[in-house]
């Protein structure tokens, strides 16, 4: 996912091998508009009788703090089995940079090997990652924006096994950490850091184990068509681990997708979750926060990342997904989402923000179904531009 307030994005894909179960003849992508329709032929059948599928767009886009990045997004999707029995596996590849002091690279693997019987998911971030804070709860103001800047590196990695079905169960591993943290541009003498830590650090370290309980039942997750996903992830991060403290918190994430016409793609995707802390002390930037859920998709379009943060959030959105064109390239989605932070320090949820959109979704390539994602999102006093390949969530 790359999110900016403004930006040029142009697109270029690439086609290496696929290994994939060939789709309508009469369905087109943005490769078969490169080649023209008179090679459809001749190209889908050696398209279909390959490996991966290479998806790459490039973006310059604003970030965080001021300056431009140049971004490029690298999807590839392939099967580890026969796809009758075997889920779509996915690699996302995400640096940035600006040339000078902003970066980051974004790794996001998402593997079924053959039957289903693994999935191995990961999240690896390298970055140095100036974001605004506006403080605790579900109405802090406008005019409490601070800016914190700091490098951030995480890991997480989870083994899921097959129980029965589509029910898995795994062990996993999480770390957050935080350094060369500093806090500018906020009102009065002290900033939010200063009032929420007991005393001013530089570095912070969210180190644990988590514990995940799965229902996935998505043939392709990057495009689901239907299906469900439910994921429980319990997390406990240790001070014998390295964490700055000891604390455990509860993530549960919930989405079904509903097919609404047999003629074409119609679809209406509803997701949401509750994420929590449950004990201890925690890092002000490891804290539940808009666009920040530890889970694979994008939430909280039209929210800037961390614009609510408190020690739990409620969220919740729904989507509709339309195909414009018979030939299935352009379709159309529109959205909105509903989030609460809670009043800090407790599971009182009293102010409730609204967020919403619309977007294009241009095929990239028919075999592995990914779009080119481009929506606006727009909540009070702010509106943004995400790009992604594939769906949202």
């Amino acid at each position: 996912m790359v999110r900016c307030r403004t930006g040029l994005l142009f697109g270029l894909m690439l086609n290496a091998s696929v290994y994939a179960q060939g789709p309508d003849s009469s369905k087109v992508d943005l490769i078969d508009v490169v080649i023209g329709r008179k090679n459809l032929q001749k190209t889908n059948p050696i398209r279909s009788g390959r490996k991966v599928y290479f998806s790459l767009f490039p973006a310059a886009t604003t970030i965080p703090g001021g300056g431009r990045a140049v971004v490029t997004s690298v999807s590839a999707a392939f099967y580890l089995g026969d796809p009758t029995e075997t889920n779509l596996s996915n690699v996302y590849l995400i640096p940035y940079t600006n040339l000078s002091d902003r970066y980051g690279i974004y790794l996001r693997p998402n593997i079924w090997v053959s039957k289903n019987t693994y999935n191995f998911i990961g999240d690896y971030r390298l970055a140095h990652f100036p974001q605004y804070s506006w403080g605790l709860g579900g109405d802090s103001p406008e005019w409490a924006e601070s800016l914190i800047d700091s490098d951030y590196v995480r890991f997480y990695q989870t083994v899921l096994r097959k129980i029965k079905g589509a029910w898995f169960i795994g062990p996993g591993y999480a770390l957050d950490y935080h350094y060369n943290i500093s806090e500018s541009g906020f009102t009065g003498e002290r900033g939010h850091l200063d009032r929420y830590e007991e005393a001013t650090l530089t570095s912070t370290t969210s180190s644990g184990f988590t514990f995940n309980f799965v229902y996935d039942a998505r043939i392709n997750a990057i495009n689901p068509p239907d299906g469900a996903y439910v994921l429980l992830s319990y997390r406990w991060n240790d001070k014998a681990l390295g964490s700055t403290y000891t604390n455990h918190s509860l993530f549960v994430d919930a989405r079904k997708y509903f097919s609404l016409s047999h003629t074409r793609s119609h679809i209406l995707a509803i997701r949401s979750y509750y994420w929590t802390i449950i004990n201890g002390n925690v890092p002000y930037l490891d804290l539940p926060a808009s666009n920040w859920a530890p889970a694979t998709g994008i939430a909280s379009r039209g929210f800037q990342s961390g614009r609510y943060r408190s020690n739990a959030m409620v969220y919740a959105e729904g989507e509709q997904r339309y195909q414009l064109t018979e030939n299935g390239l352009i379709g159309f989605v529109a959205f909105m989402n509903v989030s609460s932070a809670s009043e800090f320090d407790t599971q009182q949820f009293k102010i409730w923000q609204v967020g919403a959109g619309a977007g294009i979704r241009i095929k990239f390539n028919k075999y592995s179904n990914s779009n080119l994602a481009v929506d606006v999102g727009f909540s009070q006093h702010y509106w943004s531009v995400w790009l992604n390949i594939g769906e949202m969530f």
